[in-house]
């Protein structure tokens, strides 16, 4: 049987999402260059996952591509990002295991690209980048909860604390602990022209925080 490829526009680059493979994606600028680079990072997916003790079945047979998304703008301010298919159908309570342990495996990766980094250097302003790492990790924080807000089940304002390496903790737990309640969520929601539903905040939320831990580990190169 062979395994699916979803690609979608985002903010002047292509994403190749496989949605049998939570966070499994491969990005460049040229949208046949990131299908292209999906089986490699199906492969490299599943070295990751048995890194972290992980199984995950294999996937044979040849990628099909179902879904090629651009982006668009809702108002012209809003970029409205995919909504696959395959985001469609709710998270089952059989699911919720797996995601904790990739929700793991993932702020593992992040806290292993931070070890031995200092305050002085989570505050270095690169050239050319938008942020120091300090303000990847507080962005991360920040677009966490921003899901979880499209769902209505963002943490308190009031637990939000100003520190980013704090409010990154605190994001993740509180991801963690809702997880129960996503999986009672059955239905999709728009809101500025983008729909919403648990799974694409799951699939969001891995791509994201593995997306910036690559980020991380390029400008870690770049200190001193």
């Amino acid at each position: 049987m062979p395994y699916t490829v979803c690609a979608e526009e985002m903010e002047g680059v292509w994403i190749a999402h496989a949605p049998d493979l939570p966070g499994c994606f491969a990005t460049h600028e040229d949208r046949e260059a990131a299908i292209g680079a999906a089986p490699k990072a199906v492969d490299a997916y599943q070295e990751w996952c048995r890194g972290h003790g992980l199984h995950i079945s294999g996937l044979s047979g040849p990628m099909m591509v179902t879904e090629v998304i651009r982006a668009w703008n809702y108002e012209d301010e809003y970029e409205v990002n995919a909504f696959f298919a395959s985001d469609r159908p709710p998270l089952m309570k059989e699911e919720l295991p797996e995601l904790e342990r990739l929700l793991q495996a993932t702020r593992a990766d992040l806290e292993a690209a931070l070890e031995g980094l200092n305050q002085e250097d989570l505050k270095v302003e690169f050239p050319g980048e938008r942020w120091p790492i300090l303000g990847i990790l507080e962005h991360v924080a920040n677009a966490e909860q921003w899901y979880f807000d499209r769902l209505g089940l963002a943490q308190p304002t009031a637990e939000i604390r100003s520190d980013p390496l704090e409010r990154i903790v605190r994001a993740r737990n509180h991801t963690l602990a809702t997880l129960p309640v996503l999986a009672t969520r059955k239905g999709v929601v728009t809101l500025s022209g983008e729909t919403w539903s648990a799974r694409k905040v799951m699939r969001r939320t891995l791509w994201h925080e593995r997306d910036h831990t690559a980020h991380i580990l390029k400008l870690r190169q770049r200190l001193h």
